[in-house]
């Protein structure tokens, strides 16, 4: 199944892999995207909120790493993921702390959500994929897919964490339960990514690629990044109404949140799956036909509605599991590792950004028009438009090109 390489480098930096899942799982973006839906119910019904007010928390979430996604991938690029990942997750603990502590407004709530993407920044794959991109060569696509795992197995846990600690205990103590996770995985991190003898782990970064600046002249730098949203934009709003959307197709509500679940399991298959194609085939090739298939599933549920809600599903989950993983691979293998921190912080900003606003504007368009056509028809251009900027992509440099410049172990 691995060759030589690929299995020495497995075992050699498996401390990195397992780091990094257990830091996904516990990050800032996995943990309170996860959890906003499970507390929607009960600060409702303390505070009175609607739905739309707190599920604008995640907007806020989203600008926050837009703004400062590029400036963690330069802390990252000088300090290491060792330091910023930790102290990340720390920083982001003690900001859920002071929300509990101190939230009494709406307002507090939403400026409470962009202070804890601000500092919790440094928890997300921006810092805590880096020493798998850099510290990988002949098994960097199947090590990316173990590593974000770890975010994928978080849409399990953190739900129904959230619903049992909420129901049981109230929802400050939810929060407290999620800061006090975040804040146990830190050292586990900080071990984890110091204790290898892979670059960038917890140094400065090596010399071989391009800096931010010769990066953001590449027409590759450009395209990558309307990829990004693009991709984002198409995949992320269908996937968050797919639930509702089944539902107007005539499913229950039992039914529809079956069908909607495949998505969760698809895309942790996704990962390991695409990583293991990224290893044997060109990026470029995987990248496209991910995308292709999603734009498939779209198609399937606008051509077939329910009839195909599984299939669907399952290829919309492929891709949403894939995402990241492909957006890291494509980074370094354009650009090398020198700056790899910042130029990937822009570009999983610009996802992030397209990941945020995408559910808006699915609901939006929905509401306006009175059913999930036109969204549909807009989601299935987007996966178009994401495919067509990776097949106008010139070929990255070679694995063996790269490889040359690869550290040698003792």
């Amino acid at each position: 199944m691995f060759d030589r390489d690929q299995r020495g480098e497995l075992f050699a930096q498996q401390r990195l892999m397992y780091a990094a899942a257990l830091g996904l799982t516990a990050g800032m973006t996995a943990t309170m995207f996860y959890s906003l839906g499970a507390f929607i119910p009960p600060l409702q019904a303390e505070f009175g909120w609607s739905r739309g007010d707190l599920s604008l928390a995640a907007t806020f979430l989203t600008l926050a790493v837009f703004l400062t996604g590029t400036f963690a991938g330069r802390l990252c690029d000088r300090y290491g993921a060792s330091v910023i990942g930790a102290l990340s997750l720390l920083a982001y603990a003690l900001a859920i702390v002071v929300m509990v502590a101190t939230m009494t407004s709406l307002i507090h709530f939403w400026i409470a959500y962009f202070v804890i993407a601000v500092v919790g920044v440094g928890s997300t794959p921006i810092v805590l994929v880096r020493p798998i991109t850099t510290g990988f060569f002949a098994a960097r696509g199947i090590a990316l897919g173990v590593a974000l795992t770890g975010a994928g197995i978080a849409g399990f846990w953190v739900p129904r964490l959230v619903t049992e600690v909420a129901t049981a205990y109230g929802w400050r103590e939810a929060y407290l339960a999620l800061a006090g996770i975040a804040a146990l995985v830190a050292p586990f991190v900080w071990w984890g990514f110091r204790s290898t003898s892979a670059p960038d782990a917890s140094a400065a970064a090596p010399a071989d690629g391009l800096s931010h600046a010769q990066a953001r002249s590449q027409r590759s730098y450009w395209l990558l990044s309307l990829m990004a949203f693009a991709m984002a934009c198409g995949i992320a709003g269908v996937v968050v109404h797919l639930l509702p959307l089944f539902v107007d197709l005539g499913a229950d509500t039992q039914q529809a949140a079956k069908m909607a679940s495949t998505v969760g399991v698809a895309s942790v298959a996704g990962r390991l799956v695409v990583g293991y194609f990224l290893d044997r085939l060109p990026a470029i090739l995987v990248s496209v036909a991910v995308l292709l298939l999603a734009g498939a599933g779209i198609a399937l549920l606008a051509l077939y509605g329910r009839d195909s809600g599984y299939l669907a599903a399952a290829l919309l989950g492929l891709a949403a599991g894939a995402e990241i993983d492909l957006l890291a691979y494509l980074t370094v293998s354009y650009f090398g590792r020198r700056h790899y921190g910042a130029i990937y912080g822009w570009q999983y900003s610009v996802f992030a950004l397209g990941y945020g606003i995408s559910p808006y504007l699915v609901g939006r368009v929905r509401d306006a028009a009175g059913s999930y056509d036109a969204a549909l028809l807009l989601s299935g251009g987007l996966m178009l438009l994401a495919a067509g900027c990776c097949l106008a992509l010139p070929a990255a440099r070679p694995r063996r090109a790269e490889s040359l410049a690869r550290p040698q172990t003792p």
